[in-house]
């Protein structure tokens, strides 16, 4: 098996470091705080869950809710039943009996998935006022279930996108009746996710405690590195591990990436070379997302894209010295197409401007 995962956990054996932000975690639910995790994009917040799901999961329920594939109330409500379900106690008759008789008001129907035999709950839903009330009882079955539980909403800030009217104050009201429950809310979005903890009008305002999840340091993960390769007889020295690490900008899911491809090469040894090629395979491999992207941006705003990419790191993106540099035309133009950019995913204004692909930004600073 490669010992590089980039995608879902397997065990504390492929999970690297994050020992301060599990304890920091673990702290907080044994206490009943609830917690807003913070990040950038790929540095490994679900694989942090995940891991900390793991080290609890002997005397408390885990519930991992990830939203983003949802797009209004009602999704959540299949999505959150369909996780209960599942999660809470083993699937029997006795639990059929038990959700029928809970849920009647809704009119529960039980399917199962035809190829893994797995049980799904159907709740049906009219109308808003029984979506609002559908979400109540999903606590409400929670609350009854007699256990510590843990939710994990992943993706949070998507919430906000949903066309129905209140579900923050809706969410928070529930979580406030739910004192033996545990909650951890993230996503990719850190702006979004701090506005809603953190402004004063709104429900959830500073009914959690904020950790951010940084960079993996160096060393450790070169450390990581090292140990994973030798553990399954590759040779490679900590400087060639470090070098890794600092060519993909410590950003987790990029380290990962590249040791994956590396380590299903036939050498035996990982070199500097070897990691080169690798980095260039994987540029190569991507043009064709990276050439479409080019065609979904306007000329002025590919042209900044490149700046920012070369730039690695913007902390004044309208100064004229910046601007000028690389002729970008008007301030007000570039503020736009920067506005442009973020929505769209390309860009990361968190203090400062970066192109949010690492990929992408090593295949740009070196297009002309």
């Amino acid at each position: 098996m490669n010992p590089f995962l980039i995608s879902g956990y397997k065990s504390p054996e492929y999970f690297c470091n994050r020992e301060e932000e599990t304890k920091k975690l673990i702290d907080a639910i044994s206490n009943s705080r609830n917690v807003t995790l913070v990040s950038e994009r790929r540095l490994g917040k679900t694989a942090l869950l995940r891991h900390v799901e793991n080290q609890v999961k002997s005397d408390r329920v885990f519930l991992y809710v990830d939203l983003y594939p949802t797009l209004d109330l009602n999704d959540l409500v299949t999505l959150l039943s369909d996780i209960i379900l599942r999660g809470l106690e083993p699937f029997s008759e006795k639990i059929i009996r038990k959700v029928t008789r809970f849920f009647s008001s809704l009119r529960p129907r039980f399917s199962f998935d035809p190829q893994t035999g797995a049980p799904n709950l159907e709740l049906t839903i009219n109308n808003a006022s029984e979506a609002g009330k559908s979400v109540s009882l999903l606590f409400e079955y929670i609350r009854q279930s007699g256990g510590k539980v843990i939710v994990a909403f992943d993706e949070f800030q998507q919430i906000l996108s949903y066309p129905e009217k209140n579900i923050e104050a809706l969410l928070r009201s529930e979580i406030q009746k739910s004192p033996d429950s545990d909650f951890i809310f993230c996503g990719s979005q850190t702006h979004l996710l701090l506005l809603m903890f953190n402004e004063y009008s709104r429900p959830f305002y500073q009914s959690t405690e904020i950790l951010s999840l940084g960079n993996i340091g160096k060393k450790d993960y070169s450390e990581f590195i090292k140990n994973q390769f030798q553990k399954n007889n590759r040779s490679i020295d900590l400087n060639i591990a470090e070098y890794i690490y600092q060519i993909n900008n410590g950003i987790t899911y990029y380290v990962q990436y590249m040791c994956n491809k590396l380590f299903s090469q036939i050498e035996n040894e990982i070199t500097k070379d070897l990691a080169d090629w690798t980095l260039t395979e994987i540029l190569k491999e991507n043009e064709i997302i990276y050439y479409n992207y080019r065609e979904l941006v306007t000329s002025l705003q590919f042209k900044l894209l490149k700046a920012v990419a070369k730039e690695c790191f913007v902390d004044k993106p309208l100064s004229n010295s910046f601007i000028s540099k690389y002729n970008l035309g008007s301030t007000s133009s570039v503020k736009t197409a920067i506005d442009t950019l973020v929505k769209k995913g390309l860009l990361t204004n968190s203090h400062g401007l970066r192109v949010t692909d690492w990929y992408f930004s090593l295949w740009l600073a070196n297009q002309l």
